[in-house]
């Protein structure tokens, strides 16, 4: 039931301002000044960088068609259908719930990253 929901609220047409709250560069600290995971590595941590048609982390690329917005007094909520991969294309259905300054992104049912805080410059 929750997926035909999700694919009702996908096919609804939706105003590009309502999402722009959602738009930027976020991450934890780390992610924001892009420190490199394990002290001394080089493999450094990278914020989710968001924009109208694409979420980018690192080196995934994922394309993006969001759903409608849904703004309550504790913030913005809405989902995007994310098509990852380039050899492999995986696909997921983000949540996405903007409270403030900091938002969470729901990748599926069992992952869930964030608080994730506006990176400086974004």
């Amino acid at each position: 039931m929750r997926l035909l929901i999700l694919i009702v609220l996908l096919a609804t047409p939706v105003h590009a301002v309502e999402r722009d709250a959602f738009l930027g560069t976020w991450g934890t600290e780390a992610q924001c000044a892009r420190e490199p995971i394990k002290p001394g590595g080089t493999v450094l941590a990278a914020p989710y960088e968001i924009d109208r048609l694409w979420l980018k982390q690192g080196q995934l690329w994922c394309a993006l068609r969001w759903g409608p917005v849904e703004s309550t007094e504790s913030g913005d909520f809405t989902v995007a259908n994310a098509q990852c991969g380039e050899d492999a294309v995986r696909g997921y259905f983000l949540g996405l719930r903007r409270t403030g300054e900091e938002m969470t992104i729901r990748w599926d049912v069992f992952n869930l990253v964030g608080p994730l805080k506006r990176c400086p410059g974004s």
